[in-house]
């Protein structure tokens, strides 16, 4: 996969809009088109990893996800040089022409329609051995798992949508959009499908980084189960991951994760290997801001995260004052407690918990954090590489995004036992991932109602600035409510109304109103 990941030319224009499946573009296509090429197992892993390959395009983890969810999640705040379409995330003042907005949506159908080409050629490809036969089976069950990974994206940010369910249905330019209920139904039976042909560990741990597994599918499946309030069944898929064959464990500690390239490890349940996915420096390190799989981008597979939120780069953003408040609470015993997690999450005082230092493995040592003093100067430490250099200097971090880890199936899975009346199971769990970071160790969950507030809290320390909030303030209901307290608080001068009620979906895009009529129909308010 590594040496494919970058390698699309062939399929980059498959699917060059949401709703545009022509093959008119394919290059040379006297020689070939989808139904001549698509003929090998090599051809259909061909297909797979040009729908892998969509996870760094536009809308997703080479750059606009992670501002998408940190700011509209409240986690991160607008810096001064912050400016364009990205700045009205900030604020929630983004309509149905966004640039980044419209970009997810583009991508998410992109990834669909790679997926179901893969899904169908597939199907047609006679082995020629048993070994053919399982590789087969596996490129499958990926693209069914990529394919509910961008569902889900579409029906938790959208809600009803246009569903994609094959590659048949694809010359239908103008589907109307189905219900949530429809649209996790399909979500679930992808994953299904994926489940029963993943292994649970590739045996070449190096070529295959980055492919999903069966692990993954059952832990996306369990988060699709859970955002649909299907508590039993959402538990019954994170207990499977507890168990073997899987190995799953939390790293000794977050840096692990967030402040260097990882190798292959125990928590990392689905993640972008930026660097192994590509080549290190390799091709245009600005591949982000429009050349993805363009001539330009080379086999650069990196981002600019770290760039971006970086104190010492290009600062666009910094942690938000709720983010950083939220790591002083009461203990049991009713005392101010700073969680050990705020120092490897940001930069920071000492008030605050957060990291004072920073260069602590430069080879000149460690130097003072220089906002340390200013009462206010908290910064992104986490996903940024102050800890190994002074400056990020280009925007090719090699930091792995991480999509779901274990330490989140942890805490999904307590949140699954709480709401099945559980909670002396989800307990441990807690504890599991408290004690990870030396945090002190509940000594009980109190009732259903305090046992959820711990949850919200600890889905918010452990998970900062891992684009999973914005996810959970909605599906808990309390988006409004908490950002709006969370902004005026910000900004108590200001007389603008942030979260609205519309906020709790994204608009649909201008270009989906502009090219499909049935959808432009079926849209209250100019809105969703």
């Amino acid at each position: 996969m590594k040496k494919q990941i970058l390698s699309l030319g062939t399929l980059a224009c498959l699917a060059a809009a949401g709703c545009d499946n022509s093959l008119d573009n394919v290059k040379n296509q006297t020689s070939y088109n989808d139904d001549t090429y698509f003929t090998t197992p090599a051809t259909i892993s061909e297909a797979v990893t040009a729908a892998y390959g969509l996870m760094l395009y536009k809308g997703l983890y080479s750059r606009d996800f992670y501002f998408l969810m940190d700011l509209t999640g409240n986690e991160a705040e607008a810096d001064a040089p912050l400016l364009g379409d990205v700045l009205q995330l900030h604020d929630y003042s983004y309509a149905s022409n966004h640039a980044q907005i419209n970009d997810l949506w583009s991508t998410a159908y992109k990834m669909t329609f790679r997926a179901n080409l893969a899904i169908d050629k597939a199907a047609k490809v006679v082995p020629a051995s048993d070994a053919e036969k399982t590789k087969l089976a596996q490129y499958t069950s990926e693209a069914y798992f990529l394919k509910a990974y961008a569902e889900f994206l579409l029906v938790t940010l959208w809600g009803r949508v246009p569903i994609r369910k094959d590659y048949s249905g694809n010359s239908e330019l103008y589907l109307p959009r189905a219900t949530v209920e429809e649209s996790w139904k399909q979500v679930e039976s992808d994953l299904t499908n994926a489940i029963s042909g993943l292994p649970s560990a590739y045996a070449n741990t190096a070529s295959d980084l980055g492919r999903a597994t069966k692990g993954a599918a059952i832990a996306l499946l369990g988060k699709a189960y859970l955002y649909q309030k299907k508590y039993a069944e959402a538990s019954a898929q994170f207990e499977l991951l507890t168990r073997a064959p899987f190995t799953y464990d939390l790293v000794q500690n977050l840096d692990e994760l967030f402040t260097k390239s990882p190798v292959k490890n125990a928590e990392t349940v689905f993640d972008i290997p930026h660097k192994e996915w590509g080549g290190w420096a390799e091709g245009n390190p600005y591949y982000m801001f429009g050349s993805q799989e363009g001539s330009g981008s080379g086999k650069n597979t990196l981002t600019g995260r770290a760039m971006e939120y970086g104190w010492n780069d290009w600062r666009n953003v910094f942690i938000s004052d709720a983010a950083v408040k939220a790591f002083t609470y009461k203990d049991e015993a009713g005392k101010v407690y700073i969680d050990p997690r705020a120092k490897n999450t940001f930069y920071g005082d000492k008030a605050s918990g957060g990291d004072v230092t920073y260069c602590d493995k430069c080879t000149a040592g460690p130097k003072p954090y220089p906002f340390a003093e200013n009462g206010n100067g908290y910064r992104w430490r986490k996903y940024e590489p102050y800890e190994y250099k002074e400056k990020g200097e280009l925007p090719q971090s090699d930091i792995n995004s991480q999509v779901i880890r274990y330490a989140d199936v942890l805490l999904m899975f307590a949140e699954a036992q709480i709401n099945i009346g559980k909670l002396s199971e989800a307990l441990p769990l807690v504890n599991k991932v408290r004690a990870r970071s030396g945090a002190f160790a509940y000594t009980t969950l109190g009732n259903k109602e305090e046992a959820m507030r711990k949850i919200m809290l600890e889905r918010q320390l452990e998970l900062a600035g891992e684009q999973v909030r914005w996810f959970d303030l909605i599906r808990w209901g309390i988006a409004k409510e908490t950002l709006n307290a969370e902004k005026k608080a910000k900004y108590p001068a200001s007389s603008q109304s942030f979260f609205q009620d519309k906020h709790v979906l994204f608009p649909i895009p201008l270009t989906e109103k502009n090219t499909n009529p049935v959808v432009a129909k079926d849209i209250s308010n100019d809105w969703n």
